[in-house]
């Protein structure tokens, strides 16, 4: 029988390595299949056994072909059930400004996917400001707002939406797995609420 076999329990060491990589990494991040070539390979390979063990820990693994993305999402289950089981995947809370950066990025995710045939969508740093600038006050200090616009960035970046490009500070790649957070329906809403959220914070 082959080594390649899934429905064989014994794997070599370099597949249970590999497996492993993918489980951990899926533990920790999203896979993309343009960013980890390897691991997707794997991913792919293994997927049915994967998914069986991330199933045992109350995980669901949601895999989108089409934009190229793997993640982990926790199963929520009968809240009369006695027994609570304790989060793998932690719940974000967002700030309300991190929120709009999200719709607004996931925004124009749209705008270029219904515009552009090139998938990557790169955006620069004054775009992100301009963009902010009309949901904030106008002030008098610039360099103190951009200085809060740049933590607001850096903030999605460790969120996993946004990616530095290498050698290029002031661009940044939005990560499609956005797209699985919030639907293209639910953009002009937010907006809009967000938008009156803001106008009676003023």
């Amino acid at each position: 029988m082959s080594t390649y076999d899934l429905d064989s329990d014994a794997l070599t060491g370099q597949q249970q390595q590999q497996k492993s990589a993918v489980q951990i990494k899926l533990l920790k991040a999203p896979i993309y299949r343009a960013k980890h070539k390897d691991l997707w390979q794997w991913l792919e390979r293994d997927q049915m056994s994967i998914r069986a063990y991330f199933q045992q820990l109350g995980l669901t693994l949601l895999i989108d072909d089409n934009e190229g993305y793997a993640y982990l999402k926790q199963q929520d289950f009968d809240e009369q059930d006695d027994i609570e089981l304790p989060r793998l995947i932690t719940r974000r809370s967002m700030t309300f400004h991190q929120t709009l950066l999200l719709v607004l990025l996931r925004k124009r995710l749209a705008e270029h996917d219904s515009e552009e045939s090139e998938s990557r969508l790169i955006v620069e740093r004054s775009d992100v400001y301009q963009w902010l600038q009309s949901f904030y006050p106008e002030v008098s200090n610039e360099v103190k707002q951009r200085k809060e616009f740049d933590s607001l960035i850096k903030k999605v970046m460790e969120m996993g939406f946004l990616s530095a490009l290498k050698n290029h500070p002031d661009s940044f790649e939005v990560q499609r797995i956005l797209k699985a957070v919030i639907s293209a329906e639910q953009i002009v809403e937010l907006i809009d609420m967000l938008a009156s959220q803001n106008k009676d914070k003023e």
